[in-house]
């Protein structure tokens, strides 16, 4: 009896180290630590700095991929390329859910953002393998297959009012996928990250200073300026703006990412969807910061189209914050934006 009992206290003086030790080993390994990332997807850099497990950053690149499937126009198999084609069935939630953001953002902005402007895009040669054919009587044929007011989902399928009406998700999806990866690094326990994909970022958390993060937003290039206005004409930036970030998106839409120079004249990527034609506003570049990436994203393409003043009556309707960079060189910021200054 003796003896049994002298081998449990052995059994049990051996087994618990073993089993502190490996607790103290899967702390080890699962304890928070920064890294930072970089690569390459929808044909532009994204950046990823965040503290928590270094693989986390591979399932959000995953989910990525899979929202590719869904909402890109560039995939020839993704969900919105078969609706385009006309070949309907179920929406997945990605589709639903940038298709019911853009139906809000449309009619806050008075039908100016509108992801059906695809066959206008196709004609004023945007996009992949697209030249500029555009004439008056062409684009006036268009309009009418253009608005999203004339499309509606039912039963988790897209249903559109003529088979001519085609999406391109462009100015959302991207915010979107920014969202996405942002909550994908989240659930793995990365609680303070920054996400970045061209330009729209995700901030949340604190940096590893233990500060908000700070971010830069861009101003035109000067490609763009010469090409617009002109040696003589060209405004200047006189400041940087930097805005501080936690728990917030920023997202910045500009002519100057993506514009054509035909017979000496310069028109941006940005189409209205009550004229048909590329817009030219007062506006050079809008940065927005809203609750989520693909709100920033659309909002920024809204005021893009509307002009300043309208921007910033819609901006300041909807608590947004904004900062405006006009043809003059000025940059207005309103209310809400000069909080997020960083000092």
């Amino acid at each position: 009896m003796a003896n049994e009992t002298m081998m449990k206290i052995m059994k049990t003086f051996y087994i618990y180290p073993l089993f502190i030790l490996t607790l103290m080993l899967v702390s080890c390994n699962n304890e928070l630590s920064w890294h930072k990332s970089e690569g390459m997807i929808w044909n532009t850099v994204w950046h990823a700095t965040y503290n928590g497990p270094e693989d986390a950053i591979s399932a959000a690149i995953d989910t990525l991929k899979v929202v590719e499937t869904s909402v890109s126009v560039f995939d020839e198999n993704s969900l919105v390329s078969l609706i385009n084609r006309n070949d309907f069935g179920p929406v997945d939630q990605h589709l639903k859910t940038v298709y019911e953001t853009s139906k809000r953002i449309n009619r806050l902005s008075n039908g100016l953002f509108d992801p059906t402007l695809s066959p206008l895009i196709k004609a004023w040669g945007f996009g992949k393998g697209h030249n500029p054919t555009a004439d008056t009587a062409r684009i006036e044929s268009i309009l009418k297959y253009v608005g999203i007011d004339k499309t509606r989902i039912e039963n988790d399928t897209l249903y559109k009012s003529s088979p001519e009406i085609s999406f391109n998700f462009s100015a959302i999806a991207k915010g979107y996928g920014v969202d996405i990866a942002a909550n994908t690094l989240q659930k793995r326990g990365c609680n303070d990250l920054m996400m970045e994909i061209g330009g729209e970022v995700v901030c949340r958390g604190l940096n590893p200073e233990g500060k908000k993060w700070r971010i830069l937003i861009e101003t035109p290039d000067e490609e763009y300026l010469r090409e617009v206005f002109k040696s003589e004409k060209q405004p200047q930036f006189n400041k940087s703006l930097i805005v501080e970030l936690s728990d917030e998106a920023l997202a910045t839409s500009g002519n100057y990412r993506n514009y054509h120079t035909e017979s000496g004249k310069t028109f941006g990527h940005t189409i209205s969807p009550v004229t048909g034609y590329p817009v030219k506003t007062d506006i050079l570049s809008a940065s927005i910061i809203a609750p989520t990436c693909m709100e920033a994203d659309a909002f920024a393409t809204a005021c893009m189209a509307m002009g300043s003043a309208d921007a910033l009556q819609m901006l300041d309707k909807q608590g947004l914050a904004g900062a405006l960079i006009l043809d003059s060189g000025e940059v207005v910021i309103n209310k809400k934006m000069e909080d997020k200054i960083a000092r």
